[in-house]
């Protein structure tokens, strides 16, 4: 039998999935956020994750990071969010497949399957997922003030850019409050505008995509602040 936890916080949708699956053999919980999720966690071991993206608090995106560093269950995004950088950064922090709403539970099923399959019949020695993680791991040198994409281009950082990002990479995958990156960049808190903030965030990925042609993985967490949704590595000095 396959273990699957549901995370959606829509509870019609939610339960309409979980009834399917359930029909279909499955033994499913659900949860309507990160929270939820982790209080599931705590009494029932799943094979498998079916993940929105918008949730209450935590994202899915940032979710799907925290899960990743820690555990090689399965994670299927599905989400009305079908822009290709959406599915860039959802498979960049961890998700196996990404689906886009709505979407026949008959594909879901077999998405499923197919996943719980391929998890199955990997041998644990092999261990083809931190491969995978390393080969996506960005790094923040801050020998050299620069942050380091997976492909090995080196982004120079402004004062501005390197504390915000020291913030944000110090804890991958965790949300980082507003109020956090206020105090990074030298603000009071409450003193700085929401809106600054934001710019400071889509000048910085600006900046990456136009220097290296990367999605920077930077994802606004709602009513909180933002996550850094994909591995890092941080360097305290240059390599030689």
């Amino acid at each position: 039998m396959i273990n699957v936890i549901v995370v959606e916080d829509d509870p019609d949708l939610c339960g309409s999935i979980c009834r399917y699956l359930s029909l279909v053999g499955m033994k499913v919980e659900r949860a309507g956020s990160g929270l939820e999720l982790d209080a599931v966690l705590t009494h029932f071991t799943p094979d498998l994750l079916v993940l929105d993206i918008n949730l209450p608090g935590e994202d899915g995106f940032s979710i799907a990071a925290r899960l990743r560093t820690s555990s090689k269950m399965g994670i299927v995004m599905l989400t009305a969010r079908g822009q290709l950088d959406d599915r860039v950064l959802g498979l960049t922090a961890g998700a196996d497949a990404y689906l886009v709403k709505p979407v026949q539970f008959r594909e879901l099923e077999a998405v499923i399957h197919s996943l719980t399959r391929r998890l199955r019949d990997t041998p644990r020695d092999e261990a083809p997922e931190p491969r995978d993680e390393a080969i996506r791991s960005w790094s923040f040198d801050a020998g050299t003030w620069s942050l380091i994409t997976p492909n090995g281009q080196q982004v120079p950082l402004t004062n501005a850019e390197y504390r915000v990002l020291q913030t944000l990479t110090a804890e991958p995958g965790a949300s980082i409050t507003r109020e956090e990156i206020a105090t990074a960049l030298g603000k009071s808190v409450g003193g700085y505008d929401d809106r600054s903030i934001d710019a400071v965030m889509a000048r910085l990925r600006r900046k990456v995509s136009t220097a290296t042609g990367e999605n920077l993985p930077v994802r606004a967490v709602r009513s909180i602040g933002y996550v850094f949704a994909a591995p890092v590595e941080a360097r305290t000095r240059p390599e030689s």
